[in-house]
């Protein structure tokens, strides 16, 4: 059972949160309200909990909204709920970014059912438009006594304003023989004897000879009402008939009453014309006009009501207003009725009203406003409307909107900055996306600020004043603030206007600072250009051929010992200058360069005017046009006297450099080889004194001395065995011995060799090798090397608790990558390319662990060469390092079982 809604006069306001969709607040009607829709306050309510309780059992319908505007663009969900106790609800959903959802319920069944009252009085109305003209009544009564008396002239006279008007005549036809006197003649005391019956009050019968003679008379018959003379007919005949007194008893008899239903009709006619003026005021009325009776029954129904609705008048008096409304909107109708007609007001004009809707013969709707008004007529409620149907104003804002709209989407799509401002006191009426990111603000930031703030005062004025004839001003480049302090370079126009009875200025910038920097480039290019060249010695020419002219830079004119532009260069007078043995040499590469179309390069010497020789390098391309003929060649001139001189003097000094390298080279590999012996020794003595082989050593701790010594010997075995292999590479003198080799063989082999180092260092060893790995083909000894110097670099730098990892893969391009990793301090990128330089090392929290002096990685680069194999390293501080040497495809090829020994030189 549903139970009737009683909700307060206000609004329901409830206010959600969006993310979770609870109850943030709600005002005192929207608790009545949950209360009288079944929520007796159990669980807390949310927005789809409302409306669910709101809509139960009911009708909702969408209804049209209309999009927020500003900044933040609110959107808006209309509905209407029609509930199963007839009550009707208005549902407003209104959220936008950022913001709480809000939901305002309005009770508006009252409004319905007020709507349904608005009916004109069509009772009255309607009995005047169907009521018998006095024109009628008037010729209908003379006909019937012309014809019961048989005199064939009647008149009728009405009083109007003291006065007796005649109002309408009738000549009765006859078959039998008359004398065919006008009426005139035949009533020619007509006027007097009315006004004589007018003021008796009594008929007047008279012939022409005073009696009931053959020579014709006339009769006046007054008709009263209520003491009062109405009216006065008058018939005229040509012969007297016995029967005439006969006929005078009778309507003497009956004037009263035919006075009686006379003014009824008089008062009919005075309805009539009220009722003919109303007609004429409803037909030429702007605007639909609707009156209905207390029953909702419509009454009158204009031409404008048939235009707009699609109804003929005669088809739809009598019928429901309903007719006329949309289903959705009669409850709320009848609601609106019975509360206007309880309502002190007996008038509610448009402004005063909400918009409504009105529904055609098809079907379709249509929006509209309403005056609306009550009159008691016959004790009978009678209601009017006038309607003004609003579709061609809405479908042109619609279309104004939709302008509006398509301007502002091409205002705000424009490149440049558009802001209006306003004049007076320089406030920002309008501003466009363009300008918001201009100045570095958003449109909220933008608004209701003044310009000032932007730009300089003087710039404000400039663009105010408006010197032109027209209010334009253009061609200004100046400098606009943004918010975040930046200076931008702008060019400027403006024009003066009227907006909303305000005096503005539009205004619009354009970001011209990249042109701005682009020029100060190139000036400071063009001054960095002519110092290079003074600083260079090198001078830029262009010679066109044609006019045989030169252009030379400042630089060209120094370096031919002229002052810049003192002399007007042409070809012959360029050729004046070059060395008398060297002019031939020119003159034939400048023809063979315009022949061959190749570029002209050629040095050769000029004699400068003080006498002093020189030596120039020139270079130079030919332009040519559409045929191919040469126009203008374009070149440069460079003093390469003194370049000469330290040019041979660099030469003799690479000369000697290499020399001492490879004399250092050759001292490195005699001196590793010296060390070695006296090494041996040291460490096999060390060994025997360690582990006691001659017998105990009295004093325990020279064992561990001895120890000492044994590893410092290997340490500084290993330390000239780098340095002789290094040297080898670079002398040249590393034989290669190259076959297939097992890659996972020889990678277990190696990480048993620093097993024991890892484990005492507290680090976990991994090797990754997928399954079937082809076969790498390389020098066993070397491949071994470059592995174990990659673990045992990962090791030392790596902290107790990391890992170290060896993995193998195929490359991109068929090749195979031998890869280590691990968890250590790693490199900083400035280092990584000065790490795999000989001696070289990197300070680090770990680097000194181990001892050794920076040749790992310079070997292990220098052995990945010799195998035509690159090295990368990947590498970030704390987190690790992973160092991969990646081997060409043709070393993953078919190999031979037996290949031969090759020797690769030094890189």
């Amino acid at each position: 059972m549903n139970r009737a809604l009683v909700q307060p006069h206000s609004p329901a306001v409830f206010v959600f949160d969006p993310a979770t969709g609870q109850l943030v607040s709600q005002n005192a009607a929207s608790v009545v309200l949950l209360e009288n829709v079944g929520n007796m306050g159990g669980e807390r309510p949310t927005l789809s909990m409302v409306e669910r309780l709101l809509a139960a059992g009911g009708k909702t319908v969408a209804l049209p909204s209309t999009p927020g505007s500003g900044d933040e663009v609110n959107h808006e969900l209309r509905r209407r709920c029609r509930r199963p106790d007839g009550s009707e609800l208005a549902l407003t959903r209104v959220w936008g970014p950022g913001s709480n959802t809000i939901l305002i319920v309005a009770d508006i069944s009252e409004s319905v059912r007020e709507d349904r009252r608005l009916r004109f009085s069509q009772t009255v109305i309607d009995r005047l438009m169907k009521s018998t003209t006095l024109g009628g009544a008037l010729d209908t009564l003379l006909h019937m006594i012309s014809l019961y008396a048989g005199w064939p002239y009647a008149e009728a006279w009405l009083q109007r304003e003291g006065r007796l008007t005649r109002k309408a005549t009738r000549i009765l036809p006859s078959n039998r023989p008359v004398d065919h006197e006008t009426p005139e003649r035949s009533l020619s005391s007509g006027r007097g004897i009315a006004e004589e019956a007018w003021q008796s009050g009594e008929i007047v019968y008279r012939d022409h000879d005073g009696g009931m003679v053959d020579t014709g008379g006339c009769v006046a018959v007054p008709l009263r009402a209520n003491d009062e003379t109405v009216a006065v007919l008058t018939f005229g005949f040509s012969h007297a008939h016995p029967r005439d007194r006969l006929t005078l008893d009778v309507l003497e008899g009956v004037s009263d009453r035919l006075g009686m239903a006379l003014q009824s009709r008089l008062k009919a006619e005075e309805a009539g014309d009220a009722r003919r003026q109303l007609d004429e005021l409803l037909a030429t009325a702007g605007d639909a006009i609707v009156a209905t009776d207390s029953k909702h029954k419509i009454r009158i129904f204009n031409k404008q009501a048939e235009r707009i609705f699609g109804y003929a008048a005669e088809d739809i008096i009598g019928q429901s207003l309903d007719v006329l409304l949309p289903p959705s909107a009669r409850t709320r109708h009848k609601a609106h009725v019975a509360r206007f007609a309880k309502d002190e007001a007996s008038t509610k004009h448009m402004a005063a009203r909400p918009e409504v809707r009105g529904r055609r013969k098809d079907g379709t709707e249509f929006p509209a406003e309403a005056s609306v008004s009550r009159v008691v007529i016959d004790n009978e409620m009678v209601y009017t409307a006038v309607v003004r149907d609003l579709t061609a104003l809405r479908q042109t804002e619609e279309a104004l909107h939709a302008r509006e709209r398509q301007l502002r989407m091409i205002v705000e799509a424009m490149p440049f900055g558009l802001v209006i401002v306003r004049r007076a006191d320089g406030g920002v009426l309008f501003s466009n996306g363009a300008f918001s990111t201009l100045v570095e603000a958003t449109h909220s930031e933008v608004a209701g600020r003044n310009i000032a703030e932007f730009l300089d005062d003087k710039l404000v004025a400039d663009l105010s004043g408006g010197s032109s004839a027209d209010g334009k001003v253009a061609g200004i480049e100046a400098r606009i603030r943004t918010d975040n302090g930046r200076v931008v370079w702008c060019a400027f126009s403006a024009v003066a206007m009227s907006m909303a009875g305000d005096d503005v200025t539009l205004i619009g910038c354009y970001d011209v600072t990249d042109r701005h920097r682009a020029v100060s480039a190139l000036r400071e290019s063009a001054y960095n250009l002519a110092e290079a060249e003074r600083i260079a010695h090198l001078g830029n020419w262009l010679w066109d051929i044609a006019p045989n002219t030169l252009r030379w830079s400042d630089e060209a004119y120094r370096i031919f010992g002229l002052e810049p532009h003192r002399v007007e260069m042409t070809y012959p007078v360029f050729l004046a200058y070059v060395h008398p043995e060297d002019r031939d040499t020119v003159e034939q590469a400048i023809a063979q360069a315009l022949e061959s179309k190749e570029p002209y390069k050629i040095e050769h010497r000029i004699v400068l005017p003080d006498g002093s020789i020189r030596v120039v390098r020139e270079h130079a391309e030919i332009e040519r046009d559409a045929t191919g003929r040469a126009v203008r060649m374009r070149g440069t001139v460079l003093d390469t006297t003194v370049i000469n001189h330290v040019t041979d003097s660099l030469r003799e000094a690479l000369k000697r450099a290499e020399f001492a390298n490879e004399a250092k080279s050759q001292f490195l590999a005699n001196m590793s080889h010296e060390l070695r012996t006296p090494l041996n020794a040291i460490i096999g003595f060390s060994e025997l004194m360690a582990s006691d082989v001659l017998g105990p050593m009295e004093v325990p701790q020279y064992r561990s001395y001895a120890k000492d010594i044994n590893d410092s010997g290997h340490h500084l075995l290993a330390v000239v065995n780098d340095i002789l292999d290094l040297s080898r590479i670079e002398v040249g003198a590393t034989d290669m011995d190259e076959s297939p080799l097992v890659v996972d063989d020889l990678a277990c082999a190696c990480m048993r060799i620093v097993d024991g180092r890892a484990a005492l260092a507290g680090l976990t060893l991994a090797r990754e090798i997928p399954v079937a790995f082809p076969a790498l083909y390389a020098d066993e000894r070397l491949l071994k090397q470059i592995i174990l110097n990659l673990l045992s670099n990962a090791i030392k730098f790596t902290p107790a608790g990391g890992t170290v990892s060896f993995a193998a893969r195929r490359d991109t391009d068929g090749g195979i990558v031998l890869q280590v990793s691990d968890s250590g301090i790693g490199i900083a990128p400035a280092d990584i390319e000065r790490v795999m330089e000989p001696f070289v090392q990197v300070e680090g929290s770990l680097s000194r662990r181990f001892d050794g002096v920076g040749l790992g990685l310079a070997l292990v680069k220098q052995f990945a060469l010799l195998h035509d194999a690159t090295i990368t390293i990947d590498s970030e501080l704390d987190k690790g390092t992973r160092v991969a040497v990646h081997f060409p495809s043709w070393r993953t090829r078919a190999i031979p079982d037996v290949a031969p020994r090759r020797h690769v030189s030094g890189s």
